[in-house]
């Protein structure tokens, strides 16, 4: 079953109007501030449904459906109560921080510390991350569901709108349309469940479908301790995302983006017991397929002409919603962060330019990268542990230590990171069943505070 006509004439309309959000904000872009960052004026309420369609989009959706169908109801206790209570700290004391501290980027942060070699190598390490090629994954599955065309040709599409209001509009743009998509996700992500637990016959009717796989409804059972303590250390992994520093350098003031993320935590606990549940039932009713593609056909069968393209435009909304937020980062990264520190002396005008080319690269190599995983979760895990591992220190003790910091410390802490984890992830120690994540995190650690003992500040450099 395959979506109708009269859904494909909704999602049309709804992917014109996206055109037309980015054209109309395109006029308003006069400089970096105006494009990166709306002129840091965005208030609570775009904070909020951008933070929200951003953190979700495919990989949040139906990354979530995967691993609840895969490893059951430990999903939500392991990994997404952990990530939600990691970000408490972030609203309340380090996001703010990001507002008065930094010009631009998370890099400018990095040099402001560490110095412009450091900033240029974290850089190039955050543009591999804000690729996201799992979003751009979970698309090829809506597609191949929904459609029934190839998974690359639906993720190469959606990649290509998501361009086109990106470079058009910039944050702003990117911003009104999350508020929109917003409230498409919680439309079309609530109406399926009710459904489909009245027909599996409510939580009696899910114990006795998965009677033959007790493991899926032990709320700690599912996972491995490895692969458990993993995805504990990769909910963390916010604390390096440079979206979210991004909100919070919009915003019109810190205690606004503070609002904002404290406020979104009842809605991210909402979906991902939703989500979780969903996934069960997928797992129930149909056993054999692959998750992602078992979630689609649900919805198709639940719900009814016009009501589905509401719930399709809800998935595509948040997958857009995220890809637009991190291409808008790496394209800035791109050009903000290496191009402008390699060359210098670069005009406004030239940067914003800059920054819209870094967009198209930065969709270029997510396109090429992103069906080498079999789940969107698979790939959003990889690539976020790769950043993780390397990134996660330097700019959590760039922001929130308060001795002494170096030059050698960040390349260090940097370098450390991203060898230990790449060395794991080609020689797995699989006797431990040894996560990469796990073992990179610690000795990146121990090398930025290493580094900082011995190196000069950046203050002492100049002064030099």
């Amino acid at each position: 079953m395959f979506l109708s006509s009269l859904d494909n004439v909704v999602i049309a309309v709804f992917l014109l109007f996206i055109v037309f959000v980015g054209y109309h904000f395109s006029k308003a872009v006069k400089d970096m501030e105006s494009f990166y960052l709306g002129n840091r004026n965005l208030p609570w309420s775009l904070i909020v449904g951008a933070l929200v369609a951003t953190w979700y989009g495919g990989v949040g959706t139906v990354g979530t459906v995967e691993y609840a169908a895969l490893y059951g109801l430990s999903v939500w206790l392991i990994w997404c109560v952990t990530a939600h209570a990691g970000r408490i700290p972030l609203a309340l004391w380090v996001g703010p921080k990001i507002h008065v501290r930094t010009d631009i980027t998370v890099p400018d942060l990095l040099e402001s510390v560490y110095g412009k070699g450091v900033a240029i190598l974290g850089a190039i390490l955050m543009l591999v991350y804000c690729t996201q090629v799992g979003n751009v994954t979970a698309m090829g599955f809506i597609g191949k569901a929904a459609w029934g065309i190839d998974n690359v040709i639906s993720g190469v599409t959606c990649v290509g709108v998501v361009i086109v209001l990106t470079v058009l509009g910039g944050l702003m743009g990117v911003a009104v349309t999350d508020m929109v998509l917003f409230w498409c996700m919680c439309f079309g992500l609530t109406m399926v469940l009710p459904g489909q637990w009245a027909d599996i016959g409510g939580w009696a009717g899910l114990q006795q479908a998965l009677a033959g796989t007790p493991e899926m409804l032990d709320p700690i059972g599912g996972f491995t301790p490895m692969k458990a303590l993993m995805l504990i250390v990769l909910s963390f992994g916010v604390y390096a995302d440079p979206t979210f520093y991004q909100r919070f350098s919009a915003a019109n003031s810190p205690k606004v983006g503070r609002r904002a993320l404290l406020s979104c935590f009842t809605i991210w606990v909402c979906f991902d017991i939703v989500l979780t549940l969903t996934g069960l039932i997928v797992k129930a009713k149909y056993p054999e397929m692959a998750p992602g593609e078992g979630y689609i056909k649900v919805v198709l069968e639940s719900l009814p002409e016009g009501v589905r393209a509401l719930f399709i435009i809800g998935l595509l909304g948040g997958t857009i919603s995220a890809l637009d937020g991190y291409y808008l980062s790496g394209g800035a990264t791109l050009a903000n962060d290496i191009y402008a520190r390699v060359k210098g002396n670069l005009t406004q005008k030239q940067l914003v330019t800059a920054t819209r080319i870094g967009i198209i690269i930065v969709a270029v190599m997510a396109s090429l990268a992103a069906f080498q995983f079999t789940t969107a979760q698979d790939a959003f895990i990889f690539i976020s542990s790769l950043w993780m591992a390397a990134g996660f220190v330097p700019i959590v003790g760039a922001l929130i230590w308060s001795g002494k910091k170096t030059v050698l410390g960040g390349y260090m802490g940097l370098l450390a990171g991203i060898i230990v984890f790449s060395y794991f992830k080609v020689f797995p120690l699989e006797a431990f069943e040894m996560e990469p994540l796990v073992a990179a995190l610690p000795v990146s650690l121990i090398a930025w505070l290493i580094g900082n003992k011995f190196g000069k500040t950046v203050a002492t450099k100049e002064a030099v």
